[in-house]
């Protein structure tokens, strides 16, 4: 008799069907259990000694259904339904030999006994022979029996014509068996009127709008208004109490304008814009300076608007433009006029930079400067000044610097943020200094000399409550006198590994940002 290795090689290579029920592997007429075991042999390494070992047929037929899965993946599958998994060493050759590639293998044990093959057990019926099933099956026939007897008896009736008057007994003496039998006879015929037909054409479509009128209104009675005219506003987050300012701006700005034309009120404007202009130049700050005009010779108002204008004013406005042009270019020249008070109110504000200011120091012998400081904060990488200023053609007294962090809003990516890196803190105004948020401190005291804490009789330890010191050093350098008693961050790197350079690039942001967390709100970062 052929044993279930074998068999199993014969109905795989042959595409024949192989059943598995009630716990059996069943090979049309023959059936083995799922945990008999094989005579193929179980790998072992030549560290591994005992008994010989042979894989179960469950775990051959189980191979064969996994065969297009990786090994690790089978290996999951295997042990997540606790069957044992063939061993990987063992898996090219044992498929080899079960698809029909080699005819025999030298992992087939064919001294050891096999188990015999039992017959194919038929399938089991599930039968209900309990007495609660049988009295149920005796009531439901005695009920279908009586229905048919009831129906029987109304087709025997007759259709029309009066009552039956066989079976009806005098109920009282007020009441004879005639009246009684008037009386059905009226409600038969009132009944057979009230019935509703069966060919009634619009019966369905009657009864579906019905359904459809049931679901609509509990659909209605669900509905919330989301936004109203009232709640609108009645909400908290929308005010109106600018209203009277703005109807007085525009009053005094229509008052005003009385004598003047628009042309006027855009050629006071400029002026005022170039005033607000104190500092020194700022390359970072160009919506500060409006030099020459964009539109070269043509005299175009990029800036300008008619909005709020009337059509008289627009008009007037428009013939003193035409009537300019065609005078000399001496009458052309701006005469200077008392601009009225809602027209200075309205000249735009200069927007205010909100990009971060990093102070590093001048002198070379420091180890950080402007010269190396993007390469270090941008790139984490130190480069020593010496060989930087040798590539570099031009020095720049300050630098920008594009910082590149993970998106909090938007997980997964990244954004650029700007810093201004400079070391001539001198040509800073005011307005400037408000957005200096570090310092990097190389030991001297006279890196402080003209700041604006210093110069009201202040020492450097007062700079460092409003802005945050950092001191870049090598390990195992000495450490500056006057570090030791500031309230700075040191930051030390290697002389020799770069790799490590990040770390401390890592340290200096994550210090900065909390930093300014607390002190510099109002800038980007």
């Amino acid at each position: 008799m052929a044993d279930c290795l074998s068999l199993l090689r014969q109905y795989n290579v042959q595409k024949k069907e192989i059943i598995e029920r009630d716990n059996l592997i069943i090979f049309d007429q023959l059936a083995w259990p799922k945990h008999v075991k094989t005579n193929y042999l179980v790998f072992k390494g030549a560290k591994e000694s005992g008994p010989k070992d042979y894989y179960m047929l469950e775990s051959l037929l189980f191979l064969l259904k996994n065969v297009a899965l990786s090994h690790p993946l089978y290996i999951q599958r295997a042990n997540t339904q606790k069957i044992p998994s063939v061993k990987l060493p063992d898996r090219k050759a044992l498929l080899a030999y079960l698809n029909g590639e080699t005819e025999a293998s030298s992992s087939i044990d064919k001294s050891v006994p096999l188990e015999m093959a039992i017959a194919t057990p038929a399938p089991k019926r599930h039968r209900d022979n309990t007495p609660d099933a049988m009295k149920k099956a005796k009531l439901e026939s005695k009920q279908i029996l009586e229905e048919k007897q009831r129906l029987a008896a109304k087709l025997s009736a007759p259709k029309e014509g009066g009552a039956i008057t066989d079976q009806i007994r005098s109920l009282s003496e007020a009441m004879s068996v005639e009246k009684i039998a008037a009386i059905k006879a009226k409600r038969l015929a009132k009944k057979r009127q009230t019935i509703k037909l069966d060919n009634d054409p619009n019966a369905d479509q009657r009864s579906f709008m019905d359904s459809e009128l049931d679901l609509t209104r509990d659909v209605i009675k669900k509905e919330r208004h989301h936004k109203t005219r009232t709640n609108v506003l009645l909400s908290s987050g929308k005010t109106f109490d600018n209203i009277v300012e703005l109807l007085k701006s525009v009053k005094a700005r229509e008052e005003g304008r009385t004598g003047n034309t628009s042309g006027d009120m855009q050629k006071q404007a400029k002026p005022d814009v170039r005033q607000v202009v104190t500092h020194g130049y700022n390359r970072y700050d160009q919506e500060k300076f409006r030099g020459k005009e964009e539109m070269e010779d043509f005299n175009i108002d990029t800036m300008g608007t008619y909005h709020g204008l009337t059509l008289k004013s627009v008009t007037e406005s428009v013939a003193s433009k035409q009537l300019a042009q065609h005078e000399p270019a001496i009458s052309r020249q701006p005469v200077n006029k008392p601009t009225p008070v809602a027209q200075q109110q309205q000249t735009p504000a200069m927007k205010e930079s909100r990009v971060p200011i990093i102070i590093v120091p001048a002198t070379l012998s420091s180890v950080i400067t402007v010269h190396n400081a993007v390469d270090f904060l941008q790139d984490y990488k130190y480069v020593s000044v010496e060989d930087k200023k040798s590539c570099s053609r031009k020095r720049e007294s300050d630098v920008l610097l594009q910082r590149k962090k993970p998106d909090i809003s938007h997980p997964g990516q990244m954004i650029t943020v700007p810093y201004q890196i400079l070391d001539n803190p001198s040509r800073l105004s005011l307005i400037d200094w408000k957005r200096v948020v570090a310092v990097f401190v190389a030991g001297p005291t006279w890196q402080f000399k003209g700041w604006p804490w210093t110069v009201k009789g202040g020492s450097p330890a007062d700079i460092f409550t409003k802005i945050k010191g950092f001191h870049l050093k090598f390990t195992g350098s000495k450490l500056e006198a006057n570090v030791q008693t500031w309230d700075v961050q040191v930051l030390e790197i290697s002389s020799t590994k770069r790799h490590l350079d990040k770390a401390s690039v890592l340290k200096f942001w994550d210090t900065l940002d909390k930093f300014m967390v607390k002190n510099c709100p109002h800038l980007r970062f």
